[in-house]
C-alpha cells in the first residue's frame, strides 16, 4: 500500500486555512498520481492504491468540515470523490474475493476445487464489468475535468477567515490538529463498548471505520507532534487491520449462507446443472468453514489490541504525545 507523502511546506504554526489547503491539494495530487496505474488491466496495486488515496482525501476532507467554507462546492466535491471511491472499490472488492478464491483452490481437491474455480470465474466476470465502470471514472478528459472543479472547490473552502478587527480570526493547523484528533478519540471511545459484541458485524464494521479515520488523521498530524503521533498510529492501524480482516470474512460467511440455501442454489444456478450446483455447494462449505474459523482469530487480534489499550492506557499516551509535540513546538520557535 503506497504511504502518504511528507506534506511540503506545512507549517504548523500557521492558520488553519493555509495548512488545510496544503493537505487538501496534496492528497489530491495522491489520487490522481495512481490513475495510470489504477487503469491497468494486469495488475491490482494501483487500484488499491487509489482506493486509498481517495480514502485519505475524503478523510481529511471530513475532519476539516467545520473549518472550511461550505456551499455547494465543496458538497458537490465530496459527492464527487464518493463516487470515485466506489468505482474503485468495486474493482477491489473482486480482486480481493479473486486472491481468496484462487489461494484456498490451491488447498482443495475433488468437487469443492471445482467449485472455487466456478465461484472465481463469477468474480472475474463481475470484475470485468466493474473495470469498465473504473475506466469511465477514469477518462482523461472527464478526471482531468473533476480535477480541476475538485482543485477550485478546495480553494475556496480554505479562505483564510477575518476576524473583526480585520485580522486572520483562525485557528492555528496545530490547534487544529488537536481538535481533530480529540474528536475522533472521542468518537472511537463511543463504539469502543461494541468490540465486546462479536456477534454484531455492522458495529464492528463501524468501529473498524472509526479507527481507520483516527489513523490517519494521526499520520497526518505526526508532522506537528512527532513520532510519537506515528507509533501510536501503527497500534491503531493494528486494530483497523484485524477488524476489516474480520469484516471480510463476515462478507464471505453472509455470502456462502445465502448460496447453502436451496431456494439460493436453484437461482444461482438451475435445477439442470445439478453437478455444477453439487460443485458450488461443496466449496460453500469449504469457504463457510474457513471464514467462520478466520473470523474468530481476527476477533481475538482485535480484541487483544483493544484489552492492551486498556492496560497501558491509550488515551494518557496520546495526551502525553500531544503535550510532547507542543513543547517541542515551543522550543522551536524560542530558538528562532
Amino acid at each position: 500500500m503506497a504511504k502518504a507523502k511528507e506534506i511540503e511546506g506545512l507549517d504548523c504554526g500557521a492558520g488553519a486555512a493555509r495548512g488545510m489547503r496544503l493537505v487538501l491539494l496534496a492528497r489530491l495530487g495522491e489520487v490522481c498520481e495512481h490513475r495510470a496505474a489504477a487503469l491497468d488491466w494486469r495488475g491490482e496495486d494501483g487500484v488499491h492504491d487509489m482506493r486509498v488515496a481517495t480514502r485519505r482525501l475524503r478523510s481529511v476532507l471530513r475532519d476539516f468540515r467545520t473549518h472550511l467554507r461550505g456551499g455547494k462546492r465543496l458538497e458537490e466535491a465530496r459527492a464527487e470523490l464518493k463516487r470515485l471511491a466506489d468505482a474503485l472499490g468495486a474493482v477491489r472488492d473482486e480482486d480481493v474475493a479473486i486472491r481468496a478464491l484462487e489461494k484456498l483452490k490451491g488447498e482443495a481437491d475433488g468437487a469443492a476445487a471445482r467449485g472455487l474455480e466456478l465461484f472465481a470465474d463469477d468474480r472475474r466476470a463481475r470484475r470485468v464489468g466493474a473495470f469498465k465502470g473504473l475506466a469511465a471514472a477514469l477518462d482523461e478528459e472527464a478526471f482531468e475535468a473533476a480535477r480541476r472543479r475538485l482543485v477550485s472547490a478546495f480553494e475556496k473552502a480554505t479562505v483564510p477567515r477575518k476576524s473583526k478587527g480585520g485580522g486572520e480570526g483562525e485557528t492555528g493547523f496545530g490547534d487544529l490538529g488537536r481538535q481533530v484528533i480529540a474528536r475522533l478519540w472521542e468518537e472511537l471511545c463511543e463504539r469502543g463498548p461494541d468490540i465486546f459484541r462479536p456477534l454484531k458485524p455492522k458495529r464492528l464494521h463501524k468501529l473498524r471505520i472509526a479507527a481507520k479515520r483516527l489513523r490517519y488523521a494521526l499520520e497526518l498530524f505526526a508532522a506537528c507532534f512527532g513520532e510519537g503521533l506515528r507509533e501510536l498510529a501503527r497500534e491503531v492501524a493494528g486494530l483497523q487491520k484485524a477488524l476489516g480482516d474480520l469484516h471480510d470474512c463476515d462478507e464471505w460467511i453472509k455470502e456462502c449462507g445465502h448460496l447453502l440455501s436451496v431456494s439460493a442454489a436453484r437461482a444461482v444456478v438451475g435445477a439442470s446443472d445439478e453437478a455444477k450446483a453439487r460443485e458450488r455447494r461443496e466449496a460453500a462449505y469449504l469457504l463457510l468453514g474457513h471464514f467462520l474459523a478466520k473470523r474468530g482469530e481476527h476477533y481475538a487480534e482485535a480484541l487483544a489490541v483493544w484489552r492492551g489499550w486498556e492496560h497501558d492506557d491509550f488515551r494518557a499516551r496520546l495526551a502525553g504525545a500531544l503535550r510532547e509535540g507542543k513543547r517541542q513546538e515551543a522550543k522551536g520557535k524560542g530558538q528562532k
